[in-house]
């Protein structure tokens, strides 16, 4: 017997009686799930345009430009306390990169600044059209309404001859 098949006794089965005492799913959602975890206040500051310029200063910098923001001034083993975490995350992923010879992450900040590169395609198409349909069925006035339509979407447009 199937676990949820009708008459089957093992497991907590859901009656009307017997409903869950949550219903649906949370209503917690990440900046209130931030602000009961860290005790602060969640509020965005950057716009979509600052966070651009932000990407965009990065890949325009040296590697000493981008240090400050990457060490700790106290200890450079350590993560600037100060430097929000995605801007870190850019500068350790174009590091690395560097570091293998990729152009990965350079590639995708580049996408996200500019927006991807638009690619024209070319072809030739050659398309035969077949009639499917059994015009055998139609009368002679349906046969020549039939044609009347034929020449007018032929004609385009909108009909006009």
């Amino acid at each position: 017997m199937a676990l949820f098949e009708k008459g089957n006794k093992k497991g907590n089965r859901f009656t009307s009686e017997n409903q869950p005492k949550r219903k649906g799913r949370g209503k917690l959602s990440v900046l209130n799930y931030i602000r009961q975890t860290t005790g602060k206040k969640v509020d965005p500051q950057s716009s979509k345009e600052e966070i651009l310029k932000v990407i965009q200063h990065i890949y325009e910098s040296s590697p000493a430009e981008l240090e400050p923001l990457l060490k700790d001034p106290t200890d450079p083993h350590k993560p600037n306390p100060n430097t929000p975490m995605w801007v870190l995350s850019i500068i350790s992923a174009i590091n690395t990169d560097m570091r293998y010879g990729r152009t990965s992450t350079i590639e995708m900040l580049f996408d996200r600044v500019f927006g991807k590169a638009t690619q024209t395609i070319e072809g030739e198409i050659n398309a035969q059209v077949t009639n499917t349909v059994d015009l055998s069925v139609l009368s002679t006035d349906e046969l020549i309404q039939y044609n009347a339509l034929l020449d007018k979407i032929k004609a385009g447009n909108n009909g006009a001859n």
